[in-house]
């Protein structure tokens, strides 16, 4: 059997961890420490978005009758991948994802921020289109991630590009470190923590690629 090469692709949670806007930051508070003796026992308490560093979006983030994530069967947290390296900066659109090996029940994770920093003042990151969404929904994949805080742009306050993967059951994980990964297939492994009606849940995301 071939050995496997595991990559993490998950943004940390820590105070450089980057929020978007008018969301909550991620934070964590020391409740208990070991002491200089060694006695005690270290505690701390989490602060966050449901949507802190990478994580996915389920259905009811933009549906009113949307599933949940914990209704979401376990099995899609594990998937065939195929990462797709675009030009910083630019629409990602249908053109865009033709001919890039996108198969059925993919999850198709989209490293097109890899030059950016991540800072406001770097430019706007690159996202997906509406005809790239629908593209997507064409090829019946089952997962769709981007290596930036959102899927699409601030444009439209109405989100049609998530509410058109959404609808059509394709799932959304965003927060994605990319910088480090090349294009080319893998198994992709990201399991959200398991919140009862969460609209969505930060999750540690791995690519598996066979050596």
């Amino acid at each position: 059997m071939a050995a496997s090469r595991i990559i993490d692709i998950s943004t940390p949670l820590d105070e450089h961890t980057p929020a978007y806007a008018g969301d909550a930051a991620f934070t964590r508070t020391i409740v208990s420490a070991i002491d200089e003796d060694g006695e005690g026992y270290n505690l701390s308490r989490l602060a966050m978005s449901a949507h802190s560093g990478t994580h996915i979006d389920a259905p009811a983030h933009f549906l009113a009758r949307g599933k949940t994530i914990d209704q979401i069967q376990p099995r899609r947290w594990i998937s065939p991948a195929v990462v797709i390296d675009l030009p910083d900066g630019t629409p990602i659109g249908d053109e865009q994802l033709e001919r890039q090996g996108i198969r059925t029940g993919d999850a198709v994770l989209l490293r097109a921020n890899a030059g950016r920093s991540g800072e406001p003042d770097h430019g706007t990151p690159a996202a997906l289109t509406l005809d790239g969404a629908s593209y997507l929904v064409s090829r019946k994949i089952n997962m769709v991630g981007i290596d930036a805080l959102s899927i699409e742009s601030d444009d439209d306050p109405s989100y049609p590009v998530h509410k058109r993967l959404l609808r059509n059951n394709i799932l959304i994980i965003e927060g994605l470190r990319l910088t480090h990964v090349k294009a080319g297939r893998y198994t992709l492994i990201a399991a959200p923590l398991l919140v009862t009606a969460g609209d969505g849940a930060p999750a540690r995301a791995l690519l598996v690629q066979r050596a």
